[in-house]
Order: structure tokens, then C-alpha cells, then sequence
């Protein structure tokens, strides 16, 4: 073979190389038909978010671990995604954790009861819990932690507070988790006397997102894991928001969400949902939409984010599990 043809030879396999890495990265980055890379994904968000006057801020960590941000203030300013929402009671799943995590480490049983009398069951915040049972009685930590994920109740939120050590043990727990960009320092109690506390229980959208991505990992580690992970299935509050335009056309979705009160400018101060969307094939992906400050109505920030939502969804592909 002369020196040309052999020239030729290498040019041809090294041009073929570059065409299979170029395929092998449309491929990773959702170039397939029916996704989307993302890019196209974080402008699908932007065009979505620009009906609404808020603040909003989304992180997306999609399958394969590629992350999409989305951050822009009522005034139309966007940020590389370090903005501080406020969790409301998002910041019970926070909990959730540091309490198995502690009743882990205590050995101390889901089943385990507590006594619980009438005036831990404070009138004027949302509470199932109270409503059922006026005067209290006696609850599993199972118990209470199914009213504080399942239907974000309160007062249970601040029982299970007063039993584990605080806000702060739960922060340090979080932050041990490997989780940082937040902070929990306050109770509900603490926020529904004085709303400017709302803003010291907070989280940047990634923070959450990277929060929920983790514990899929660990969602079958032990009891406590599990039990988590199948009591946020059973959410029965914001069907509106994560769930919204996606339930039923996915395996599961485990989330927790988060409401604020109005303002006096009129405006409602949060609407959060953070959570993982199992798809039909076994992939997942991880989600934090949190609007803030926003001019619109309750409906219209729940659509916002079952669209944000719809369009993660789109992005990755819909491919069954066969």
C-alpha cells in the first residue's frame, strides 16, 4: 500500500471517528426523536414562564444527570440560578429525613408513640391532624410524618420538630446529607407569627432538585427510606402542580409542596413543587419549580408548573419500559 492510499486510509477512519462521537453526543444529549437537549428545554421553560409576573426559579436534573436551570425575577433578570425561593413546606420532606436519619441512628421504630395533647394542636394554621382529633392522642412517628408529607400539616410538622431537636438539627442533617444552598431555621409556628420568617426557611431550585435526585438513589435503603418514598407517592396536596399534565403517563411521582400566604401587595408569596418523576422505562428525573411573588392566581401558578413539568417530560423522551 503507498504512502497516499495509506494517508487516505487514516483521514477516512479518523472523519468516521468524529462522525460517531458527534452521534454518540446527540444521542446523550436527547437529539433522539422525541427529546430535546437542554438548551431547547431551558427556552421551552423561558417562553412557558413569560405569561406569568413572578419570580420563578426551576432546576431539572434529567436522566443521565444533565442539569437545566431557569431563574428569572418579576422584572424579567435572569440569574445563573443562585437565587434564594423560600421553601415553605417543601422544607417538610427536608425534615422528613432528619427524622428517620435520627430514629435511625436512635434505633427507634417508625412505630414508635408519642403522646400528644390539645395544646400542641394550635387553631389558625392548616392542620388535618387537629381537625380529626381536637383534643390529640397518642401517634406513631409514622403517623405524624404521613400528616406532615402526605397532607403538609402544621402542626405535626412542629411536634416532629419539638421531637428531633429543631430546624437546626434538621439543617445540619441535610447539609451531612451532602446537600448545601439552603437553610431551615425555623418552625411553623415561628413563620406564622411573623411572615418575613418565611424567608429564613429557604432554598436555591438546584439545592431542592439535588435534594430529591439523591433520595431517589437512596429510596431503598432501609425502612425509613422506604417509607418516605411511598408516603411522598401518596402527596395529595399541589395534584395541580408536578403531577398536573403528567400523572398517568408515568410509573410514579413522589413530591412535596410548598404554599405561601398573599401579601399585602396582593401577590402570592410561594408556590412550590419539588420532586422525582419515575418514567415508564425506569428513568427519572428530578424537578424544583418554585414561584415566587407572584401577580397571578393560584390556578395559574399550579399550570406554570404542571407545563414545566410537561415539558421535562416531552425532553425526555417517552419510551416504554419494553
Amino acid at each position: 500500500m503507498g504512502k497516499k492510499t495509506l494517508l487516505l486510509v487514516v483521514l477516512n477512519l479518523a472523519a468516521a471517528a468524529a462522525i460517531g462521537l458527534m452521534a454518540g453526543l446527540s444521542i446523550k444529549y436527547g437529539a433522539k426523536e422525541g427529546n430535546d437537549d437542554g438548551s431547547q428545554l431551558r427556552e421551552r421553560i423561558a417562553e412557558l414562564s413569560s405569561v406569568l409576573d413572578a419570580d420563578i426559579g426551576v432546576a431539572a436534573i434529567l436522566p443521565g444527570g444533565d442539569t437545566v436551570l431557569f431563574d428569572r425575577d418579576r422584572s424579567g433578570c435572569e440569574s445563573s440560578g443562585g437565587r434564594r425561593y423560600p421553601l415553605m413546606s417543601v422544607m417538610k420532606f427536608h425534615q422528613a429525613l432528619a427524622v428517620c436519619g435520627w430514629l435511625r441512628d436512635s434505633g427507634i421504630s417508625l412505630d414508635t408513640k408519642v403522646d400528644v395533647g390539645p395544646e400542641q394542636l394550635p387553631e389558625g394554621t392548616w392542620s388535618p391532624m387537629r381537625d380529626k382529633s381536637p383534643l390529640g392522642g397518642s401517634y406513631s412517628y409514622r403517623e405524624l410524618m404521613e400528616y406532615t408529607l402526605v397532607y403538609s400539616d402544621n402542626n405535626a410538622c412542629d411536634i416532629l420538630f419539638g421531637l428531633s431537636g429543631g430546624p437546626g438539627r434538621t439543617a445540619d442533617f441535610i447539609r451531612e446529607y451532602g446537600i448545601g444552598d439552603f437553610d431551615i431555621a425555623c418552625t411553623e409556628a415561628m413563620m406564622h407569627e411573623d411572615l418575613s420568617n418565611c424567608a429564613r426557611n429557604w432554598s436555591t431550585p438546584l439545592s431542592a432538585a439535588s435534594l430529591a435526585d439523591r433520595f431517589h438513589g437512596d429510596r431503598n435503603e432501609d425502612e425509613y427510606s422506604r417509607f418516605i418514598w411511598d408516603t411522598m407517592k401518596g402527596c395529595t396536596t399541589g395534584l395541580g402542580r408536578i403531577p398536573g399534565k403528567i400523572s398517568g403517563k408515568v410509573a410514579e411521582i413522589a413530591h412535596k409542596t410548598g404554599t405561601g400566604d398573599i401579601g399585602p401587595d396582593g401577590r402570592i408569596s410561594a408556590v412550590n413543587d419539588v420532586g422525582i418523576v419515575v418514567l415508564e422505562d425506569g428513568r427519572h428525573f428530578s424537578l424544583s419549580v418554585m414561584v415566587c411573588n407572584a401577580a397571578g392566581t393560584m390556578e395559574e401558578c399550579e399550570a406554570l408548573i404542571a407545563d414545566i413539568a410537561e415539558a421535562v417530560f416531552l425532553a425526555c423522551g417517552n419510551h416504554s419500559r419494553d
